[in-house]
């Protein structure tokens, strides 16, 4: 099947008025985006007045300037999401396989941490105390607080402003998130030690953009009995902390999730 010429045009341009408007989040006049598009303003006003059609474009009623949607970023997120968890899917069975336990991927979104991808080992325990898709406060939980501890302290800080009822129903404070803190500049994992569900502890490193911001976390999830020491210490960070600055390369090579 032949692709349709005029439909193609349409959805250039429109990519070309999204394009656009993502390299000017304050947002943008009409004379902006002509501007940028080499388009006729009859033109862009419709392309833009279709995209606000499926809301992807939102209009500022006051100033009259137009931004990129919820929707949209909604996508974008999504979509993000899903490469970078494409892409660390080798590196999570190798983690699986290694350690035998439940290894999880999460990423910062906002104040929170999402799971984006789980792989189960093969230990007969295994631990299942997050899903695809759960959302938790930056800090809960081994992913989340190796995010959160590689954020800067003012960073931090806000995070922890945003998410107080939020932390407090996990049993959480900021001074306590702060304290698990106190050794990761010089180790650069993070522990959760049965905090979030007893029994049930974890360690993470995160994965970060050239820039040192966190654009993901590896974690691997056991049952607290196989948590010690020195088993964390010699096989598990090792395999982690390897498997984290691979991903962190191909994510750069490809130009997905790096934060601003």
């Amino acid at each position: 099947m032949t692709a349709h010429p005029v439909a193609k045009g349409s959805i250039a341009r429109a990519a070309r008025v999204l394009d656009a408007l993502a390299s000017m989040p304050e947002g943008a006049s009409l004379g902006d985006i002509v501007a940028r598009t080499k388009f006729s303003k009859t033109t862009t006003f419709r392309i833009l007045a279709s995209l606000q059609d499926v809301h992807y474009v939102v209009q500022d009623p006051q100033n009259c300037r137009y931004r990129i949607g919820l929707k949209f970023m909604g996508i974008a997120q999504s979509a993000g999401r899903t490469s970078i968890a494409a892409l660390a899917d080798r590196a999570m069975g190798r983690l699986a396989e290694l350690s035998q336990d439940t290894v999880f991927l999460s990423v910062p979104e906002g104040a929170a941490s999402v799971c984006v991808a789980r792989k189960l080992g093969s230990f007969p325990i295994q631990t299942l105390t997050l899903d695809v898709g759960d959302r938790r406060p930056l800090g809960v939980g081994g992913g989340a607080l190796a995010l959160y501890c590689s954020l800067s302290r003012s960073e931090r800080a806000a995070v922890n402003r945003v998410n107080q009822s939020w932390l407090s129903e996990y049993g959480f404070t900021a001074a306590f998130l702060e304290a698990q803190c106190a050794a990761f500049p010089e180790n650069g994992y993070a522990i959760n030690d049965g905090r979030v569900v007893p029994g049930m502890s974890a360690v993470a490193v995160p994965v970060l953009a050239p820039n040192g911001r966190p654009v993901a976390a590896f974690a691997i999830g056991a049952i607290g009995e196989r948590m010690g020491t020195e088993r964390v210490q010699s096989l598990l960070l090792p395999a982690l902390r390897d498997e984290a600055v691979q991903l962190a390369e191909k994510l750069d090579e490809m130009g997905i999730g790096t934060p601003a």
